[in-house]
C-alpha cells in the first residue's frame, strides 16, 4: 500500500456521536497521533486578521502564545513556549503554528502522522481545506435520536434538552454535508457509528484503506492505551475505557416513547433517510411547544446556566427517591432523562 502518511487527518461529527471513541481507535495506530480536541479553528482562526497582515514577528509570537494558552492546548503539556513555536513554524501564520503544534505532539508520541478531532471543526471544513489542501476528513455519523439523548445526558452540555439535541445533530450534519459536497473520494470518508460498533475490524480496515495506512490490530484494543486511560478519567468519556460495544446503539428504542421518537424525526427525517436509519414515523411538534423547549436551552447568563444544571441534578435526585417516574411526564423531550 502506498502510504499517504504526510496528510493531516480531521475527524468531524456532531457531538456525542462516538467521535472520541473514533479518535482513540485512530490514536492506537502506531503511525497516527490524535491529540485531545484543540478547538483552535473556533478560538483563534476567525480572529487571525487581528494579528496583522502581513503579520510581524512580534504579532506572530503573540498568536503562538495565545494558541498555547487556550484551555484546550494547555492540557497537552507539550513543554513548548511561544518563541519556540514561532521559530519552528514553517509559515508565519495560523496554519503554520497549527501544523507545528500538531507535529510536536506527534513527535512526542513517536508517530509520523498527526490528526485532529474537534467536533466544531464540522463548521470550518472549507477553511481547513484552504489551510491544508491535502487534508483527509473522516466523518463519523450516529443515529440522531441516540445523539440527542446522549447530548442531554452529558453534564458538560447541559442544560440541552433532547429536542434541542436533535437540532444540534441537524445543524452539524447539514454543515458537514455541504462542505463534503466540494470534496472528492480521496478527501472525505464516512463511517456509521453503529457499523463501527458492530464490525470494528471490517470498518477500520476500510478507514485505513482510505487513509493509505495498514490496518493495525492494536486499534481494536484502544481501551488499553495510556491515552484512553487518561481521557476516560473524565466521567463524560468514561465509556471509552470499555472495549468497542453495541451497548449504546439504538438507545432511543428503550429510552424514548414512539411519540417522542417521532417528534425528533420531524426535525431531521430527510437526513435520517439519507443515512438509512429506520423511522418510527415523524410527528410535527406544535410550534408553541417547540419554542418552549428551544428557548429554555438558550443561555441567557452564566448564572442561569449553572442554576439550570443544579436543578437537573436535584430533579433527578427526586426521581431516584421515587417522588416521580419518567412515565409521569407527557414527553421526555423537555429535559435530560
Amino acid at each position: 500500500m502506498n502510504s499517504m502518511n504526510n496528510r493531516p487527518i480531521f475527524v468531524v461529527s456532531a457531538p456525542r456521536s462516538g467521535s472520541t471513541l473514533f479518535r482513540l481507535i485512530l490514536d492506537a495506530h502506531p503511525g497516527i497521533a490524535m491529540p485531545p480536541p484543540a478547538w483552535l479553528y473556533e478560538l483563534i482562526r476567525p480572529f487571525a486578521y487581528s494579528y496583522g497582515d502581513p503579520i510581524s514577528d512580534e504579532n506572530f509570537l503573540e498568536m503562538c502564545e495565545d494558541i498555547l494558552n487556550t484551555p484546550t492546548i494547555t492540557q497537552w503539556n507539550l513543554g513548548v513556549d511561544g518563541p519556540t513555536l514561532a521559530r519552528d513554524s514553517e509559515t508565519r501564520d495560523f496554519k503554520g503554528a497549527f501544523a507545528e503544534l500538531h507535529r510536536v505532539y506527534a513527535e512526542t508520541t513517536g508517530k509520523p502522522r498527526w490528526g485532529e478531532k474537534s467536533p466544531r471543526n464540522s463548521f470550518w471544513m472549507d477553511e481547513i481545506i484552504e489551510d491544508f489542501p491535502d487534508a483527509q476528513f473522516l466523518h463519523i455519523v450516529r443515529d440522531g435520536r441516540d445523539m440527542a439523548i446522549d447530548i442531554s445526558d452529558s453534564p458538560l452540555m447541559r442544560p440541552y434538552s433532547i429536542y434541542t439535541g436533535a437540532h444540534v445533530w441537524l445543524r452539524y450534519l447539514t454543515a458537514i454535508r455541504d462542505s463534503a459536497s466540494r470534496l472528492d473520494s480521496t478527501q472525505f470518508y464516512e463511517v456509521k457509528y453503529e457499523s463501527l460498533c458492530a464490525n470494528p475490524e471490517g470498518e477500520m480496515k476500510k478507514v485505513c484503506d482510505f487513509l493509505g495506512e495498514d490496518f493495525e490490530p492494536a486499534m481494536l484494543s484502544h481501551h488499553l492505551s495510556n491515552q484512553t486511560s487518561s481521557w476516560a478519567s473524565d466521567p463524560q468519556h468514561a465509556k471509552t475505557a470499555r472495549p468497542i460495544t453495541t451497548d449504546f446503539c439504538e438507545m432511543y428504542k428503550t429510552r424514548l416513547s414512539d411519540a417522542d421518537s417521532g417528534y425528533l424525526e420531524s426535525v431531521f427525517a430527510d437526513l435520517m433517510k439519507a443515512y438509512g436509519y429506520p423511522l418510527v414515523g415523524p410527528a410535527e411538534v406544535p410550534a408553541r411547544w417547540a419554542g418552549q423547549m428551544l428557548q429554555s436551552d438558550l443561555v441567557t447568563s452564566p448564572a442561569n446556566y449553572q442554576y439550570k444544571s443544579k436543578l437537573i441534578e436535584r430533579r433527578n435526585a427526586r426521581r431516584e427517591r421515587g417522588v416521580y417516574a419518567n412515565d409521569d411526564r407527557e414527553s421526555l423531550l423537555m429535559s435530560p432523562v
